[in-house]
């Protein structure tokens, strides 16, 4: 299939970023996200030019640092999937696919689709977070008087 992506590219953190258009022959089903991107890149180094810069650490859907937003959604349209784990087979032919960074003061732009995850980072060094409930403590403990 053909893919028309519209990716955000930024030399670095001080330099303003821009959508750049990349189009993308012989996509198969089959390919992760981030295995297209690769190919993507090889087509860009072909030309002489500097591939797209984004995370992809693990490529076994356990640690998320392949955060991206694609199509204004974190990792991507499948619920529960990182981007490493979105298969292509999701998208149609001739689809335009957004793939842009994420965007927040908390994580900052180094470059391309790479942010700056060290405060994310020193939060699960340091145990993580707890997320819970507070009217089911209510509910258990009676806490609400």
């Amino acid at each position: 299939m053909k893919i028309f992506l519209k990716v955000w590219r930024q030399k670095n953190s001080t330099t303003k970023g821009k959508l750049v258009d990349y189009e993308i022959d012989n996509v198969s089903g089959d390919m992760s996200f981030l295995e297209m991107l690769d190919v993507v890149n090889e087509s860009i180094l072909a030309e002489g030019k500097e591939p797209i810069a984004f995370a992809h650490d693990c490529r076994e859907g356990i640690c998320g640092s392949c955060s991206m937003m694609i199509d204004g959604i974190p990792h991507g349209p499948d619920r529960g999937t990182t981007a490493c784990q979105l298969h292509m087979r999701r998208f149609k032919d001739g689809d335009v696919v957004y793939v842009e960074p994420w965007q927040a003061k908390a994580f900052p732009v180094i470059k391309d689709l790479v942010v700056d995850r060290s405060a994310f980072d020193r939060i699960m060094q340091s145990g993580g977070f707890v997320s819970i409930n507070t009217i089911m403590l209510d509910v258990c403990f009676g806490l609400n008087g």
